[in-house]
């Protein structure tokens, strides 16, 4: 009985540090991905200027529908 009782004590260990590995791993891998998303707001906030930028610069749409004074 004290073998089945190391034995099921070592497999929770086992367990145990496969778990801490894991979520270690996950973590890493959260991290990562938070600092992709903060890089991709800030391109997109960059994006969005510059867009915004062009657009102010481009004249109305009304303008491309006049006729020209020759016709």
């Amino acid at each position: 009985m004290a073998k089945d009782i190391k034995a099921q004590i070592t497999r929770l260990e086992t367990l145990y540090t496969e778990q801490e590995y894991t979520i270690q791993a996950l973590n890493q891998i959260t991290i990562r991905h938070d600092q992709e998303i903060s890089q991709l707001r800030s391109k997109l906030q960059l994006l969005d200027r510059q867009f915004r930028s062009l657009r102010e610069n481009i004249p109305s749409q009304g303008a491309g529908d006049e006729k020209p004074p020759h016709y």
